[in-house]
């Protein structure tokens, strides 16, 4: 059986085939929300998705924006 680690919840959707797209829903077992296809032997595992870790720069080409766009204080 396959394991795959999943951040959508509650349902997932997967594919089957070319044209076949299956809905598995997760259900609490064992302490950990979880849902099993038998279609395809495949188990999947909702994880929780975390914080990256990658520092994020603002771009320099976008201005910075601050404010009410409606207050007119750019005219």
């Amino acid at each position: 059986m396959r394991t795959v680690y999943v951040s959508e919840y509650p349902a997932i959707q997967h594919a089957h085939g070319p044209s076949d797209m299956v809905t598995v829903r997760l259900k609490r077992q064992g302490g950990e929300w979880r849902a099993i296809c038998a279609g395809c032997d495949t188990e999947f595992v909702y994880r929780k998705p975390q914080k990256s870790t990658v520092r994020h720069f603002q771009s320099p080409l976008l201005p910075n924006v601050k404010g009410n766009f409606d207050a007119g204080d750019d005219h």
